[in-house]
């Protein structure tokens, strides 16, 4: 029931194909407000109900890949597609996408690039009720880091590169930045509760946690959280040929075995600019965040890999396959793909939104954003990017929209229980001298109460709460995950 190959391919495919289409047609075209209705929505109402008038993309525009962009313009159009329809009976509707790229603040690049984007879609959707609002914590330093990459100096030069940019990290009103989440954890009284959705598109800094802890505990606010990722990985080598889950064992008893456990996080869940061993303490504080608030949370994972795998299950047990998602494109005024269950489709897709942007004026911005590749902003190949110009950019994050970006009731899902945990290892343990002892990588199960309450929800994981010893010399996560409990 999972996610296929192909499905996941075709329906981002269709998803590129619709938008092409609405962007061709114009906003004024009811053609523009079926766009949102291409994903399964019946009503802009329903729409609202399930995702939100808020909702949150957590985002590394061009960090090390090229797809959050697209992944952000599928959903910005989506929201202002249904905006408008909704515009028909309520004129002054509106609803707001916050980009927050507080998990690499310190990058002027990443800055820059989602400040950029969303100016750009806040002035081409904000007729439509649409606001885009970027997310950063230190408005002032991030304008600094931001103009330095520019090789500027001043907000005013800024503005010359995209209009009211360096204003836009400044002002208060709606597509202006802010600094936190809290805005869009309004609470609902009376009536049903008010729904935020958040898509997990990058790593998760503590900033964030602590927003969606706040977002848990406001009255009147429920939460469904998307991840792009599977929610359980090997951390030690499994036969491809099993299908049954293999005995886990301790110590490793090679250094290239231990090798196999360390760092094989999905890259939303390793990724951050802290030490490692903290980012995945930062990943497990959001999932103890979700494990104490379980009639607060609707967590989905899409469940798809780089390529063809299983998720790790409890010893003995049947293990999840899971399918790749193997689509990647080298971006550019003409698309390149570099893998693909159909190149001759995917290539005619991407560009034809690629010449729909160029031709049509009111899109004329989001055409530079579409040819953003493996450059920086003076055009010089940026060398951490040099994967993408030879292999292209996964699609992952463009993906997960065009797949969840649907309604729940649509969807064909597995519920499971997650266990989670960080294992932090001395030098002398991967000697096999001095064998960890149980406290030494402890894992805490969530109560019976919680399980009980969440067993029969569609799109729920139930989590385990890790603990971390201090001054690790390496660590590395590890999960799995059984069937939830049923009645």
């Amino acid at each position: 029931s999972l996610p296929s190959t192909a499905l996941a391919e075709e329906s981002l495919l269709q998803s590129v194909d619709k938008l092409t289409k609405a962007m061709i047609a114009g906003v004024a075209s009811p053609s523009f407000c079926e766009y949102y209705r291409s994903f399964g929505w019946q009503s802009a109402e329903a729409y609202f109900e399930e995702l939100g008038e808020a909702q949150i993309m957590l985002v590394d525009i061009d960090h090390n890949d090229a797809d959050d962009r697209l992944a952000i313009i599928l959903l910005a159009y989506q929201m202002a597609s249904a905006n408008m329809d909704r515009r028909s009976k309520d004129p002054k509707a509106t609803c707001t996408l916050y980009l927050d790229g507080r998990t690499y603040q310190n990058s002027g690049i990443t800055i820059w690039r989602t400040l950029r984007l969303s100016i750009r879609l806040h002035a081409l959707l904000r007729h439509m009720g649409l606001s885009v609002e970027p997310v950063f914590t230190d408005l002032d330093d991030c304008l600094a880091k931001a103009t330095a990459h520019l090789g500027t100096s001043a907000t005013k030069k800024a503005d010359s590169i995209v209009a009211n940019s360096g204003s836009t990290l400044q002002a208060t009103g709606p597509g202006s930045s802010r600094p936190n989440l809290v805005g869009a954890f309004r609470g609902s009284v009376g009536g049903p509760p008010r729904m935020v959705a958040i898509w997990i598109l990058s790593g998760v800094c503590k900033e964030q946690v602590e927003d969606i802890r706040v977002g848990c505990q406001t009255p009147g606010i429920k939460l469904v959280i998307y991840e792009q990722a599977q929610p359980a990985w090997h951390s030690c080598e499994v036969p491809k040929t099993a299908t049954r889950q293999p005995s886990w064992f301790w110590p490793p008893s090679t250094e290239e075995e231990l090798e196999k456990g360390f760092g094989v996080e999905p890259s939303n869940i390793r990724s951050g600019e802290k030490p490692y061993n903290e980012i995945l303490e930062t990943y497990l504080s959001l999932q103890k965040v979700v494990a104490e608030h379980p009639s607060q949370v609707i967590y989905v994972c899409p469940a798809l890999a780089r390529s063809d795998a299983t998720m790790p299950a409890p010893c003995g047990q049947i293990m999840h396959k899971v399918s790749g998602r193997p689509l990647t494109v080298l971006p550019g005024d003409h698309y390149i793909v570099k893998k693909a269950l159909d190149p001759a489709r995917t290539e005619k897709v991407f560009n034809d939104l690629v010449t729909a942007s160029r031709v049509i004026e009111d899109t004329s911005s989001l055409y530079s954003e579409l040819l953003v590749a493996a450059a920086d902003d003076k055009g010089v190949e940026r060398q951490e990017l040099k994967h993408i110009v030879k292999y292209g950019t996964f699609m992952a994050d463009a993906i997960l929209i065009a797949l969840a970006a649907r309604p729940l009731a649509s969807f064909t899902t597995d519920a499971v229980v997650r266990r989670l945990a960080v294992v932090e290892v001395r030098a002398d343990d991967c000697t096999g001298q001095a064998p960890p002892v149980a406290s030494e990588a402890h894992v805490g199960e969530s109560s019976q109460e919680e399980v009980q309450e969440e067993k029969d929800r569609h799109n729920t994981v139930q989590l385990l709460e890790g603990e971390q010893r201090s001054e690790p010399s390496g660590c590395f996560g590890m999960s799995f995950c059984s069937p939830a409990p049923e009645r």
